[in-house]
């Protein structure tokens, strides 16, 4: 049986959480008060894609 659909899952999870570090740092460098609510929503989607990530390698563990 391939894991191919979990694995694309993954790595478009991960692939989302890299770019939303990426705007993360950019935001660091370049402090202004009006990215909080873009770090703020930034941040809401890495916990997001965090959980998903978490969900599949559980949900993937239990059936085999």
């Amino acid at each position: 049986m391939s894991n191919e659909p979990l694995d694309s899952s993954i790595k478009e999870a991960f692939s989302e959480i890299y770019k939303d570090l990426d705007k993360l740092v950019f935001i660091a460098n370049n402090a202004n008060v009006f990215n909080q609510n873009e770090v703020s929503r930034i941040e809401k989607g890495i916990k997001q894609n965090v959980k998903a990530i978490e969900y599949l390698l559980i949900s993937q563990k239990t059936r085999t």
